[in-house]
């Protein structure tokens, strides 16, 4: 099964790539039938002492690694436990200590354990005791949501009978997972995964929690702030999930952003045709890439290691480069090939060959779509097959690149028959302080807009990235005007009012020197997309 991989990008943003974010109906009221267990049914769990010892994985070395036992249903702590994995880097300077930064990295379905080294050398990790998670189900978490099935397939730009392809093995792929996990996957929710993170905080003897979450992991947060309103001091969320779209509505907001950067780019590759020649309008750009999306429809390239590149492919992948101007230069020589219809250099096909052959099962950055689907059908999926029908005919028409119309077809949720133990959690701010919030310009996993909801939702100042594609922006080695007020709220408490900041600027032809070919930036890009675009 292919997954997707979460990497630090070379300008320090954080990309989970070529994996789903999120999806839809509006939450609903956050009462379950059977209440969770109050502190005291719980406090066996609280009062756990953990084994703490090196992490034995490679990525993870210089962290402490320790498992946390919870319950697998908090409505019943006395059944079933499953244990949570989790990692910590210690405050480097302890005189200072101001507590722990619980984080998440996205997904859902992302393990979280590697987030506790990436702090190392700021002034967060200088105070803070950075903790990782692979939330439940996940990572090194027990018991790991495995389907043993494959994923099902992403088409952006799906014809008729794609879309009836696609809705089969949404069913085949539900069916499966029911009959394979279907006791374990109720209780994979993002409540469950806040009541395990709350469980954390008081296995490691602290009376409050602050956050930093990505993405997905921002909407984890905003639930754990409404769920444990008094145990949550500061927190950061980057790159935020729409409020009220969880799930569906959420996703569907994907493909206009894409075609968003889809605009930007082509009339950044106009301006440059006398070095790409893909055309000196953006008219001719689009009409490029139209004709070579057609071609390999008809002739998919088998010389790219790792996948059959087909349109589907192609549609996707132009999608994802529109996104990351920085990089524009060197991935738009890259399209060349594909465009003129020539085998990659040398240089460039073993680097991707590589990619296809890593060990995904000793990847603890992997993420897990088997947990990520389970998470989604939390919520209602409307059930009208007719609908998503529609919606995928509209959609290839008019977003044809990127995730496309990848979230109009049927979900493998829409099809879900398992009950589910208790609704969306409905988010509010009663209790905690005031958050700090980061949304791009153009982030297509998250578009703006649904940072700007969830800033009015939570009535907390949000910083802007103008003109970047880019999604998660608080990263060592990122932008200064992200970076500065992120620290000196979580550092010193200053609360900022709204701020912009100026994102990455669009690269020029003939600025980056390249000796050999450089494919850090395309690594995210090359993985075989598996439920949708770029995650959070």
């Amino acid at each position: 099964m292919r997954t997707a991989r979460v990497i630090p990008m070379a300008s320090g943003v954080l990309v989970t790539a070529l994996a789903a974010s999120l999806a839809a109906a509006s939450p609903a009221a956050a009462d379950p039938p059977d209440s969770p267990a109050d502190d005291s049914a719980l406090a066996e769990f609280h009062e756990q002492e953990l084994a703490w010892a090196p992490c034995t994985e490679e990525v993870l070395q210089g962290l402490e690694c320790a498992g946390v036992e919870v319950p697998l249903d908090y409505s019943d702590p006395d059944g079933e436990r499953v244990t949570v994995a989790i990692s910590r880097a210690r405050a480097s300077d302890p005189d200072r200590r101001r507590g722990i930064l619980l984080t998440n990295p996205g997904g859902p379905g992302g393990p979280g354990r590697v987030l506790g080294g990436y702090y190392e050398g700021t002034r967060v990790g200088e105070v803070y005791d950075v903790i990782g998670m692979d939330p439940r189900g996940t990572g090194a978490s027990s018991p790991r949501m495995d389907c043993g099935n494959d994923p099902v397939p992403v088409y952006p730009r799906p014809t008729n009978a794609e879309i009836s392809e696609a809705t089969r093995e949404a069913i085949r792929y539900q069916r499966e997972c029911q009959r394979a996990q279907g006791g374990l996957r109720p209780h994979m929710t993002t409540a469950n995964t806040a009541r395990d993170m709350d469980v954390v905080r008081a296995a490691l003897d602290e009376e409050k929690t602050n956050y930093l979450g990505y993405s997905y992991g921002t909407y984890l947060g905003a639930v754990y702030g409404s769920l444990f309103p008094e145990r949550l001091d500061r927190s950061v969320l980057d790159s935020p999930v729409h409020p009220d779209g969880v799930w569906r509505e959420m996703f569907l907001m994907q493909a206009p952003a894409y075609s968003a950067n889809m605009d930007r780019y082509t009339a950044w590759a106009a301006r440059h045709d006398d070095a790409l020649g893909f055309g000196s309008t953006q008219e001719e750009v689009y009409a490029t890439f139209e004709a070579t999306s057609a071609r390999l429809r008809e002739e998919p390239r088998e010389d790219i290691p790792g996948l059959v590149y087909d349109s589907h492919a192609f549609d996707f992948e132009v999608g994802q480069i529109s996104r990351y101007q920085q990089f524009w230069d060197l991935n738009s020589d890259y399209l060349g090939y594909l465009v003129r219809g020539e085998p990659l250099p040398t240089a460039l096909a073993s680097e991707f060959e590589a990619l296809a052959e890593e060990d995904e099962e000793e990847d603890v950055t992997l993420m897990n779509v088997d947990l990520q689907t389970a998470v989604l059908c939390e919520a209602e999926w409307p059930g009208r097959i007719s609908r998503y029908h529609a919606d995928a005919r509209e959609y290839r028409e008019e977003y044809p690149y990127g995730v496309g119309a990848y979230w109009s077809v049927p979900h493998p949720c829409t099809f879900n028959t398992l009950d589910r133990p208790e609704p969306p959690v409905e988010l509010e701010r009663d209790g905690y302080p005031e958050p700090l919030l980061i949304a791009g310009e153009f982030d297509a996993n998250t578009p703006y807009e649904a940072g700007v909801a969830m800033a009015k939702r939570l009535e907390s100042p949000l910083i802007t990235v103008a003109g970047d594609g880019g999604h998660g922006f608080y990263l060592p080695g990122g932008l200064e005007c992200v970076a500065d007020p992120v620290e000196a709220y979580l550092v010193d408490g200053v609360v900022p009012d709204d701020l912009t900041c100026q994102g990455l600027p669009p690269a020029e032809m003939g600025t980056q020197p390249e000796p050999e070919p450089d494919t850090e930036h395309l690594a995210p890009m090359r993985e075989e997309p598996v439920l949708g675009g770029p995650v959070v």
